[in-house]
């Protein structure tokens, strides 16, 4: 049986320590990236699943992978994740086919209940 696989990319490694009680608790695969390569290398191996993107360290390299993965992977629903209110930024993420975009002012705790949606 393949176990769903939650993706993390955060360049910082904040948001993965407040999934990894969630992807127990769901028998979840988590894994914390922080490299694109990497990424798109375990999206390869595991096929679809999930991908949490936290925007902010190097944006030119984060929405590359975004555009990335929705091309290669459409299996994989990716949620974008953004510190700022940046409407044409997040209708940028839209555009290249993010499955939710989470900006302010939407708060950021209720990232747990959009990745459980996304999840079996």
């Amino acid at each position: 049986m393949n176990r769903a696989q939650l993706l993390i990319y955060d360049s910082q490694g904040r948001l993965a320590d407040q999934f990894s009680e969630f992807a127990r608790a769901r028998s979840v695969w988590l894994r914390d990236v922080r490299h694109a390569k990497t990424c798109l290398n375990l999206l390869r191996q595991g096929g679809g699943g999930l991908l949490v993107l936290k925007l902010g360290a190097n944006l030119e390299q984060e929405m590359s992978l975004l555009a990335q993965v929705t091309q290669l992977f459409p299996a994989t629903a990716v949620i974008v994740v953004g510190d700022t209110d940046h409407p044409t930024l997040a209708g940028l993420c839209w555009d290249l086919g993010a499955a939710h975009v989470l900006f302010p002012p939407q708060p950021l705790e209720k990232l747990n209940e959009i990745v459980a949606a996304f999840l079996p």
